[in-house]
This record gives C-alpha cells, structure tokens and sequence, in this order.
C-alpha cells in the first residue's frame, strides 16, 4: 500500500505481510458470517416485495372486473374503413347490431378567395377607404382600410379583429404562382365546419370588388342515412346513435356490425388466474425446505384467504381449481355463457368478489401494511447487522495495525541482533585468524 513501510525480508524466513493476511483472514470469519446473516435477511426482503408486488397486480385485475364497461364491452367492425372510422363511447347504452351506413356530404365550412392575383403581397392596392363587413352567426365583424393597404395588412387586420373578438374565420395569403413569378391571392376561410357556420362579406369600397372577392365553397353539415334514417352533424363526427361515434372520411356506402366483445372480461379475469398461480408457485417455494423464507407458513394463509374470496367464481364454474398444482385456471366457455345469458348475475358475482378481495388484500397491499411492516423489520436487521459489520471491520483492522508496528518492531531489533552479532564475528574471527 502506498505510503506504508515494507519492512518484510529483513530477517531471512520471516513474511511479515502473508503472517498478517492469515491472522486478518482469522479474525475477519465473524465478518464473513455477519454478511452471510445479512444477505440471507436480504434475501428475505427481496421474496417479501415480490409478493408484495404480486398481490398489487392482483389488485389491479380485480378492480377491473367490476367495472360495467368490462363486463358490457362491445366492439364495432367496419366494412369499409375508407368511407369511416367507428368506436363505442358507452356499451352500456348502443345496441348490438347491423347498421347500413351512407355517407352522401361531408361537412365543409365557408371558403372566400380572390380572383385576381397580386405578384407582390406588401404592396399598397390603392383601395379607396372602406369597411370589409364578415357577418357569421349574427355577429358583424368590421375591418377597416385605406389606399396604404396590402394584400397581407388586410389580411392582418381580418385575422386580427377575429382574435380581438373570438370570430370563427382566418385569413391567409397563398401563392399560386411559383417562387420566381409569384402570384398571391387573398383566403378567407372558416374556422369550422357546418351551416350554422357559414358567412358573408359585405364593403362599403371597393376591395371586395378590386380583388374579385367570391365564395368558392359553401359551409355545410355532414349528411348520412343510418339503416334509412337521415342523421346530420355539423362535423364529421355523427354522435346521434347513443353509445357509438362515427367520423366520415368521404361519401360512400358501408356496414357497421357491433357485437358483445368478451375480451375485456377475460383478460381480466385471465389476470386474476395468473397473478392467483404467481403467487400459489413463489410462497411454495421460498416457504419450503430450501426457500428463502423456510418455515413462513403464515404467508401460506394470504394464499388461502384469497383462494375463499374467489369462491363465487368456482361456484359458478368461471374458475376452475387444479389440487395437483394448486393452480386455477379460467373456464371461457361457461364465462361466454354467463355473459351472454346472465350478465347482470355475472356482474354481481364480480362485485362480490371485488369488494371481498380488495378488503381482504388492503391490509397487504397498503402503505404501512402488513408486509410493509415485515420489509421495515428487514431493513432494521440489516442495518444492524452492518453496523455490527462495521464495528468489527474497525477492530480488525486496529489489530492489525498494531500487529504490524510490533512485528516491524520485532523485525528492527533482530536486524539490529544480527548486525551486532555479525560485527562481534568478525572481530574475534579475525583476531582468532593472527
């Protein structure tokens, strides 16, 4: 080590450092058991957050279950998804079903453009002074001008007046031309779509008439026939059926089929069964012979409260139990039954079950719960265990060190021996030679 003195080989057959190792090796066993105990309570740990975690997601899944829209879930196809776009916003409320969609308008909104085109936009039009007049929705909204104004500042102002006071309309300048030969031509569109939303334009100059101003697309609502029935909508969204939105993508004809969707139901479900066998396989492991947790029988009892909540379930044949492996497992062809037969006692037997299993796992799963409390023990052990560590590693190390100064010690004055020694030889080995 750096800065140390290495004094090993001062005196021949004598390895100071290899002597040291092995006592520090000897008195270091208490260590290397304290770790042990600490790992192994670790380990613990580890097992108790797993199942910690197990039964949180278990929660999850039963909380799912009793929701209506999982038990009631509908799905709707499309035949021709270019005409549409389907979903049902309530399963509770839309009926299952053939609807012969056809869409015959789209919803569009008010469009004024300029015939005439400008090459530059920011050059004065030489307008006589006037007011331009948009009229929408009984409202009149008022944009003055004056000879100075270009086509982009009149499009300012409109866009500007629109803002000051929530008007539905924007103004735009497009370039028809190219880069090199521009040819600029004033928009003024509405913000959106159907009748209720179209405008005029009215001048008391002469820039209506000096740019050509003239409505080149009229708002209009969306128009479709629902299994013969005529439906409006001011967007493309149609949400007059009770529970379902359909959006139009262009005019056509197309099919939407809605039917009872059980997936939600048995994913559900399915997550029951498998967090249910997750934790059946790790409290049977870490609780055996050689599990980590060996002889916490107590957590065998979570396992069967849980499996007495889910009883209403094996009454029912929904839920199937395997004493072989102690697993459970999910009987889809009596939950389709159940759910096509007796939804609403299917509901009940899952609000059952939820409300009996949530009350049953709160106490596990909650802050400061149950095994919350069995995880602050754990780490109370383990920082014990390390202060012991660290208290033990000091000691150790403060008895090697004073070994080590006595040995150095012990090393010198045998040096020293041997040099006296060496001198008195040759002394009297050469008086002895005369």
């Amino acid at each position: 080590m750096a800065g140390e003195l290495n004094v090993t080989g001062l005196v021949n057959g004598f390895d100071m450092n290899s002597i040291l190792q092995q006592i520090q090796a000897i008195k270091s066993q208490q260590i290397l058991m304290l770790q042990g105990q600490q790992q192994q309570i670790s380990d613990k740990k580890t097992v108790i957050s797993n199942i910690q975690s197990i039964l949180k997601n278990l929660q999850s899944s039963i909380n799912n279950i009793s929701d209506p829209a999982t038990v009631n879930a509908k799905s709707v196809n499309v035949s021709n998804p270019n005409i549409l776009t389907a979903s049902i916003t309530d399963p509770n409320n839309v009926s299952e079903g053939i609807y012969n969609v056809n869409v015959s308008q789209l919803a569009t909104n008010q469009v004024y453009a300029s015939n005439n085109s400008f090459s530059d936009k920011n050059t004065s039009l030489g307008l006589n002074p006037g007011t331009l007049t948009i009229s929408m929705n009984g409202n009149s909204y008022n944009i003055n001008y004056d000879n100075t104004d270009s086509l982009q500042s009149i499009a300012d102002k409109i866009n500007n007046t629109a803002s000051a006071n929530s008007g539905n309309f924007r103004a735009s300048i497009i370039n028809v031309g190219t880069s090199s030969n521009p040819q600029y031509k004033l928009v003024i569109a509405g913000t959106k779509t159907g009748a209720d939303n179209s405008f005029t334009i009215s001048d008391t100059g002469n820039a209506v008439s000096t740019l050509s101003l003239t409505n080149i697309q009229d708002a209009q609502n969306a128009v479709a026939t629902v299994n013969g029935l005529q439906l409006q909508s001011d967007t493309n969204t149609f949400t007059n059926i009770p529970g379902l939105s359909f959006t139009a993508f262009q005019t056509g004809s197309t099919v939407l089929q809605i039917q009872k969707d059980n997936k939600p139901i048995t994913d559900a479900l399915g997550g029951i069964v498998n967090y249910y066998n997750q934790l059946v396989d790790t409290v049977n492991k870490e609780t055996g012979k050689d599990g980590k947790l060996s002889g916490e029988y107590g957590l065998n009892q979570i396992v069967n409260g849980i499996f007495n909540q889910l009883q209403p379930l094996f009454t029912a044949d929904i839920i199937n139990f395997d004493r072989t492996t102690g697993h459970i497992s999910l009987n889809t062809s009596k939950l389709n039954d159940a759910l096509t037969n007796n939804p609403l006692d299917l509901q009940n037997t899952l609000n059952n079950v939820k409300n009996n299993l949530t009350t049953y796992l709160n106490p596990y799963t909650q802050f400061n719960g149950i095994l919350d409390q069995y995880n602050k023990s754990y780490d109370s052990q383990i920082q014990n265990i390390q202060n012991l560590i660290d208290l033990q590693t000091k000691r150790v190390q403060t008895e090697i060190e004073t070994l080590k100064n006595q040995f150095i010690k012990m090393q010198m004055l045998q040096a020293q021996m041997n040099n006296i020694s060496a001198r008195i030889q040759a002394t009297f080995g050469n008086q002895n030679s005369k």
